[in-house]
């Protein structure tokens, strides 16, 4: 690995929220910095297995299959069901390649459905009743099933033009202020917005789409995961490839339902929450705009 690259990466992955902002400073265009995307190295993975009913098969992307997040999921949330833990970790860790690895594993065992889950759930409403909701649209050509559950869980989410009035309100944060401005620099014109009522969020965007996301929890007809090469696109860096998984699936009118099932998660406990993860995200978000730019037209920020 080049100097050059052991920097790049040594900003990106930094705690630091100011090195991270200067890792953008290495590129002049979008195409520059997707290109490093492609080309970022993979973290190791590997398979532990704790066995089950096949019926329905669980992955769980995990930094440590034998940490406090992953036994509860085994010895308790998901208790009695064959689990597939995905561990990887370090720098290099990639969330979108580590549940592709596991849902494709997950066809050894023919299950007719697969569920995909985070590590830090803490609470379901049961596997029976998880089974019961299955079992009730088993028959029925569903792709994926979203259930109910907070903000992370088969929430709606907007793709949206800025305002005029989004400049001005962001220049009152400096963290927010530099987010906008690396948006500006890569012409990324499209935000993702959790959308509500609140009359600062209707001031500052304008909705271009809405749909549903699955968040960090879904549910996937196993012959869906047999027709992909990929289930999630693997340029993504630990955040927005289900918002992008999700809005391929509204875009070819793909066929889901919804199943009354709850789930609870400590959000961002597996990876954290802080500015610096935050600003990582940028880089997502400049990816999405341009996987998505042909289908709206937007003006440039």
């Amino acid at each position: 690995m080049s100097e050059e690259l052991d920097e790049l990466n040594r900003l990106f992955t930094s705690k630091n929220v100011e090195d991270v902002i200067k890792f953008y400073d290495h590129f002049d265009t979008a195409e520059q910095l997707i290109e490093w995307m492609k080309n970022r190295p993979s973290a190791p993975m590997k398979i532990y297995e704790v066995e089950g009913d096949k019926d329905i098969v669980v992955v769980i992307p995990t930094a440590n299959h034998e940490g406090e997040l992953a036994k509860n999921c085994a010895n308790n949330i998901f208790k009695g069901q064959q689990i597939i833990f995905v561990e990887s970790n370090g720098p290099f860790f990639n969330y979108a390649r580590s549940c592709n690895y596991g849902l494709k594993h997950a066809l050894n065992y023919n299950p007719k459905w697969v569920v995909l889950s985070n590590d830090d759930v803490y609470k379901t409403d049961g596997i029976l009743k998880l089974k019961d909701g299955i079992e009730k649209i088993n028959g029925n050509n569903y792709n994926v099933i979203w259930i109910n559950g907070s903000v992370y869980h088969s929430s709606k989410v907007s793709f949206c033009s800025p305002t005029i009035f989004l400049g001005l309100y962001y220049k009152l944060n400096k963290f927010k202020n530099e987010r906008y401005n690396i948006y500006k620099k890569y012409s990324a014109n499209i935000f993702i917005r959790n959308l509500n009522k609140k009359f600062v969020s209707n001031l500052l965007f304008k909705p271009l789409v809405s749909f549903y996301s699955v968040g960090d929890f879904s549910i996937f007809n196993a012959n869906f995961i047999r027709k992909k090469e990929k289930v999630f696109d693997e340029n993504f860096i630990n955040s927005e490839e289900d918002i992008y998984l999700s809005y391929i699936l509204f875009k070819n009118k793909t066929e889901t339902t919804k199943i009354d099932f709850n789930v609870y998660s400590y959000i961002g406990k597996s990876l954290g929450l802080s500015n610096a993860r935050n600003a990582r995200g940028i880089i997502n978000d400049i990816y999405i705009n341009s996987l998505i730019k042909m289908d709206f037209a937007t003006k440039i920020i």
